[in-house]
């Protein structure tokens, strides 16, 4: 199968939830209160992320306990909706219920974030729905994740009189990053 890569996902439209729900407070996933809740879904992971999955292999296998192989449920998918033209489904593990790239052993988090964050490896390998997380994406349209787990950051009440920001403005780094945002 012949992929293109592109260099972001295209958005005509951006719901406006987004610039009214409250936002992480700049602590994303990782900084905040989360069980780890929305890692029970597994994630799609495209093509751009999977090579660089593949590249550091050596590094992903030993946090997760098994062969890269083995972490994911489809072959690749082509649709142009995702990073690179293309994506593969996670598995969730049976034993945890967690995605296949969540740490084992008990130890909160994903390994794909550890890489980035404690590594230095690029967070590209940082699957797109993760790092935006609430916040998602459908044929050209930026919208509200829904249902929100329960836990979720952005679901905590601003202290006393200050309001907090937005989803899309505490995610800013990460949507320019991904998204090519041209709203009609």
């Amino acid at each position: 199968m012949k992929i293109e890569r592109i260099k972001k996902i295209a958005i005509k439209k951006v719901a406006p939830e987004l610039k009214s729900h409250n936002g992480l407070f700049g602590e994303g996933c990782t900084g905040s209160r989360c069980g780890d809740e929305c890692c029970q879904w597994g994630c799609d992971v495209d093509l751009a992320t999977l090579d660089l999955i593949m590249k550091h292999r050596d590094l992903v296998e030993p946090l997760v306990g098994r062969k890269i192989e083995k972490c994911f449920k489809t072959e690749l998918v082509k649709d142009d909706d995702y990073i690179g033209g293309a994506f593969r489904e996670t598995v969730v593990r049976k034993a945890d219920k967690r995605c296949a790239f969540h740490l084992t052993g008990g130890t909160r988090g994903c390994s794909l974030f550890f890489l980035w964050a404690a590594k230095g490896i690029s967070k590209r390998i940082v699957p797109t729905i993760c790092r935006v997380y609430p916040i998602t994406w459908h044929r050209g349209r930026l919208f509200l994740d829904s249902p929100i787990i329960e836990t979720c950051k952005c679901l905590d009440k601003p202290p006393t009189g200050k309001k907090p920001p937005s989803l899309l403005q505490t995610q800013r780094k990460e949507v320019r990053a991904l998204f090519n945002i041209k709203e009609k």
